[in-house]
């Protein structure tokens, strides 16, 4: 019997839930995987392990998750145990001073906020009429396997490019998800000059990469002369129906 996909433990805006099936097919032969901009993860928990793994975001608060889970998975468990869902609870976490805490409780204050928000972007409580509350912060013994799936990977808080220097080999894959372009929503600002930055830097890489974004005209001219695959995604995060539709989305590859 086949193995289902392991899920991340969080949601996150542009995460690649519904593409990664495709994209993990697509993932040539390897020795170190390296994600960029990992956000919730979806391509990391979903494919199989690589002898040598990279997760990186800027999101500094999302990246000590991440660490706290590995580190300290048992103690978040604990403590999440004790909460629950409730809009003074979240406004209390969402306008605390995070430099006052400590690491594990800037990681349950950040998975609270996520998981208890409208379209997973900590800004809103969301509340719902039909449907309980985010089961998501009463984790019990769930995040063990999220532990021993990071057991052996490097986790980094640098910038893309930083990254990109650090990492690239020949025996290097690259799987970039940036924030998509002319796209409102995301929690780091990442300009077009960003944009133009990565795919400069892509183009000089020893190693293979595949970058994910949205279909823009100057994305297309950008990456001209890499290989282009066409999909079709049907994103529903929205609370207007004309926003619920399907939005077509690139894969470019360097192989």
């Amino acid at each position: 019997m086949k193995k289902s996909m392991m899920k991340p433990p969080i949601s996150r805006m542009g995460g690649k839930s519904k593409l990664r099936k495709t994209i993990i097919e697509m993932i040539p032969k390897h020795t170190c995987y390296i994600e960029l901009f990992f956000g919730a993860g979806w391509v990391y928990f979903g494919k199989e392990k690589s002898k040598v793994e990279v997760i990186n975001d800027a999101d500094r608060e999302l990246i000590n998750l991440f660490k706290m889970i590995k580190y300290h998975a048992p103690e978040i468990e604990r403590l999440l145990e004790y909460e629950f869902s409730g809009r003074d609870i979240f406004e209390e976490y969402k306008n605390c001073q995070v430099e006052y805490l400590t690491e594990i409780h800037r990681a349950i204050r950040f998975l609270y906020l996520i998981s208890q928000s409208f379209a997973a972007k900590g800004n809103h409580y969301g509340y719902k009429v039909t449907s309980k509350p985010a089961p998501h912060i009463f984790y019990k013994n769930e995040l063990a396997e999220v532990r021993e799936r990071m057991r052996n990977t490097f986790v980094e808080n640098l910038s893309f490019e930083k990254i990109i220097d650090k990492y690239d080999r020949k025996e290097s894959f690259f799987f970039c998800d940036p924030p998509y372009f002319e796209t409102t929503g995301y929690c780091t600002e990442f300009s077009e000059e960003d944009h133009i930055l990565l795919r400069d830097k892509l183009k000089n890489i020893k190693g293979k990469f595949l970058l994910t974004i949205n279909d823009n005209p100057k994305v297309r001219e950008w990456y001209k002369d890499f290989n282009i695959k066409e999909v079709e995604v049907h994103y529903s995060v929205s609370r207007s129906a004309e926003a619920r539709k399907n939005y077509g989305e690139l894969i470019i590859t360097n192989y």
